[in-house]
């Protein structure tokens, strides 16, 4: 015990000299504003722990939206305007895209993900072949696929209507599978989908900023577990193997049998094949095995989640807005008639469609923090120096909600996006918020908006989507019920689905 408190004594004695460097560290330009801290600890203690970016919102009412907080050992400043996100994190993406340091995120070992890789010649070699399976033109290779699990999912909710929350996320994760590692996702209870639920919770629990006091004081991760206040240990210990495990396991299962000459081919055995040609060796070198298990392994986590959450959203929102629904089904009606479902080929005739798909990504944000950002250099803004080193986050959920940019903005309103029956460009569309921003924006959005896309479509040209009353028989409030973390999902989805008619039920059962 001893031991300990002379270390946090030395701690504190440099973290107040750290301090009184930076104070008075010549500068001529002074520090965004933000709330009004404490001494040594700064804003830590008023950092909230559920929903953040609501909070963000409010100061940022009082300070401006380019808002600093004071966290020990991580000056943190938030953007909370698309002004602000587009300048910095866009127009001067050569010094702010770089990733802060997370200590406990290192401890639960999701620091391998490309998406919190420093920024560097390493994260771009990620980044390179990420773009490769992943870019416009390759995902439309993946629309059978896609095509498929959505049909699947169809017969699932018709037979199985019960568990529609687990039939959603299971369209996504069988789809993802399929593309990375061509493994078909039957049942949702494989150990491999588990795994990705499990690691997915972990980067949920672990991203929140404030949080973990070790991503400050980086000398508690070197204290002993039993010590009162170090539960972050035993949450990263937990974890851990966790993610390592998911990481790996189907990367391992593909090389293997890649080895013995029966895999087939996959997201995973073309990028394998690719570094073997590229160093003209069967056997992958230390750096190349770990860019394809981070690649594949980013593939196989992320790609679920996000677009779950979206869909989740807009079954919310069709419940809650049965008329957007019917007009919805009227355009599908039109376009696709009752003898057939929904092909990607009917995309630029399905306008409202995509404006459903547009506002889904809007009302409930999947991302509300998006991923945060650091600045590899001192900046000015507006008057104000952004210090080499700054935390930068980007509070999309602010960006999404400014009734400027989209007036009543809780309300769900495809109609905002369009213009005479075409989408109105004039209209910032959401994606160019909700992947993500400058050189950093989601490699997977291609692929998630597709999906996304024919979801939406397939479910309203065979279901009516109806609202379920809670106990009491009040309304679902899908803003008061959602999960905290770096994805926010609501935290159930209280709709049913009902045939359109006989005709959509069949259509169902026979289609492929």
């Amino acid at each position: 015990m001893m031991d300990f408190i002379l270390c946090f004594i030395a701690f504190l004695f440099a973290l107040i000299s750290l301090k009184w460097f930076q104070q008075t560290k010549k500068s001529t330009l002074p520090l965004p504003p933000g709330p009004k801290g404490y001494p040594i600890v700064g804003n830590l203690f008023q950092m909230p722990t559920i929903t953040p970016w609501k909070t963000f919102k409010e100061w940022s009412k009082l300070h401006g939206d380019v808002m600093f907080l004071d966290l020990p050992n991580q000056p943190t400043v938030v953007l909370d305007s698309v002004e602000a996100a587009f300048e910095l994190l866009g127009k001067r993406s050569d010094i702010y895209s770089d990733r802060p340091v997370s200590i406990m995120q290192q401890l639960a070992f999701w620091d391998w993900s490309p998406g919190f890789l420093r920024y560097s010649q390493h994260w771009r070699n990620h980044r390179r072949e990420l773009h490769q399976f992943f870019n416009q033109h390759e995902v439309a290779k993946y629309q059978p696929i896609q095509l498929r699990e959505c049909r699947a999912f169809l017969r699932r909710a018709l037979h199985s209507p019960n568990i529609l929350d687990q039939h959603v996320r299971h369209i996504f994760t069988a789809i993802i599978m399929k593309i990375t590692y061509d493994m078909d996702i039957t049942e949702m209870d494989s150990e491999h989908v588990l795994l990705a639920q499990e690691a997915n919770l972990a980067l949920s629990i672990v991203t929140m900023p404030g949080v973990y006091w070790v991503d400050h004081f980086p000398f508690l991760k070197y204290l002993p577990k039993w010590l009162p206040g170090l539960q972050f240990k035993k949450i990263a210990e937990y974890y851990r193997p966790i993610v390592e495990k998911m990481r790996s396991q189907p990367f391992d299962e593909i090389l293997q049998a890649m080895r013995e000459g029966r895999a087939s081919s996959s997201l995973t055995s073309k990028l394998i094949e690719r570094l073997q040609q590229r160093s003209g060796t069967t056997n992958l070198s230390t750096i190349d095995d770990e860019l394809a298990r981070n690649v594949t392994g980013v593939a196989y986590s992320a790609a679920a989640d996000t677009t779950t959450s979206a869909a989740q959203s807009f079954l919310i929102a069709m419940s809650l807005y049965p008329d957007i629904q019917r007009k919805a089904q009227e355009e599908l009606d039109r376009v696709i008639g009752p003898s057939r479902l929904p092909e990607f080929s009917d995309y630029d005739d399905l306008v409202y469609i995509q404006a459903i798909a547009l506002e889904a990504l809007r009302w409930m944000v999947v991302l509300p923090l998006s991923a945060f950002h650091s600045v590899t250099r001192d900046d000015t803004y507006r008057g104000f120096l952004i210090p080499k080193g700054t935390t930068v986050i980007a509070n999309a959920w602010a960006m999404l909600h400014d009734p400027k940019e989209y007036p009543e903005p809780t309300r769900f309103e495809p109609e905002r996006y369009l213009k005479d029956g075409k989408l109105n460009r004039a209209v910032r569309n959401p994606n160019t918020i909700a992947f993500g921003f400058g050189r950093r924006i989601c490699p997977g959005r291609h692929l998630g908006s597709a999906s996304l896309f024919m979801t939406i479509a397939s479910i309203l040209h065979t279901f009516d989507i109806h609202e379920i009353l809670d106990e009491d028989g009040k309304p679902f409030d899908p803003f008061s019920s959602v999960v905290t973390g770096l994805i926010s999902t609501p935290d159930r989805v209280p709709c049913k689905l009902i045939p359109r008619s006989d005709d959509r039920k069949q259509l169902i059962d026979t289609s492929v």
